[in-house]
């Protein structure tokens, strides 16, 4: 089994309030279906309310209170803002899938949970049986679970697909659809229906979904004019509140509470 290619990154820690998060990225073997892992915890006696923002990915999330399992699920992608809520005493793992994952890692369609969850079954995976008492272990047996999982199903791998979802990767939205259907050699309608299949969402919606995602990074920074892929000012910030609920400057603004994910967006 490859070893994790990335150690634990910290980061963020709010001492005060006691809430951590971590991520580790996936080994090499497994980047074109994760794009992480992820564990939240909440070490307080009171519930932590948040909001998560479109990313672009499809999760499977397993919550624990007092390290016992309470609930797995799967999410479908999110197209809009949604408000969680973390237990007291509680953690949150998760992986983020990417747009392959449905065919070649579950071999299921995850377009009819778009902006919404599926309750997984008990056996699922498992994942009852599994210790979560250490997040880079509970990794490593995740990434085995969804190595077996591939090699299980043994779906040939489609050129068009690895290229579409590894230039989709690359571009994070600032790509147009012709281009994208240029450079994998596969036409719009087709790219679409495989999206729309899979996901259920268009090229170009999942591409408005990225181009939003990224430009988080700079409302991190302070800077609420857009730097490339709106057509002015007025164009940013609908798009932005269209995909979050909120302004530029109130999820700047907000970052430490209610918008904590966009505070820790990694930079490639």
């Amino acid at each position: 089994m490859e070893r994790l290619t990335l150690a634990i990154k910290l980061l963020y820690c709010i001492i005060a309030y006691q809430h951590t998060y971590q991520e580790i990225k996936p080994s090499a073997h497994l980047t074109d279906f994760v794009d992480s892992f992820f564990w939240h915890e909440n070490l307080t006696e009171s519930e932590h309310s948040f909001i998560i923002c479109p990313d672009s990915y499809f999760k499977l999330i397993v919550f624990l209170v007092n390290g016992e399992i309470k609930i797995h699920f799967l999410t479908g992608l999110w197209a809009k803002e949604k408000e969680v809520a973390l237990m007291p005493k509680s953690v949150s793992f998760g992986i983020r899938f990417k747009i392959l994952a449905p065919e070649y890692v579950f071999n299921k369609a995850v377009a009819s949970i778009l902006n919404n969850r599926e309750i997984l079954e008990a056996n699922f995976w498992n994942i009852q049986d599994i210790q979560f008492d250490s997040f880079e272990a509970v990794a490593k047996i995740f990434e085995r679970k969804i190595t077996k999982n591939l090699e299980q199903l043994n779906v040939p791998l489609e050129q068009n697909k690895i290229d579409l979802s590894r230039l989709l990767d690359h571009s994070k939205g600032q790509s147009t659809v012709k281009a994208i259907a240029e450079e994998v050699k596969w036409s719009e309608r087709q790219i679409s229906r495989y999206l729309n299949k899979y996901l259920g969402v268009s090229l170009k919606t999942y591409l408005n979904i990225q181009k939003v995602y990224a430009a988080y990074i700079q409302i991190r920074n302070g800077q609420f004019f857009p730097e490339e892929g709106y057509y002015d000012q007025a164009h940013f910030i609908r798009e932005i509140k269209k995909h979050t609920g909120e302004t530029p400057s109130f999820l700047h603004g907000n970052l430490d509470d209610r918008f904590i994910q966009l505070k820790n967006i990694e930079t490639d």
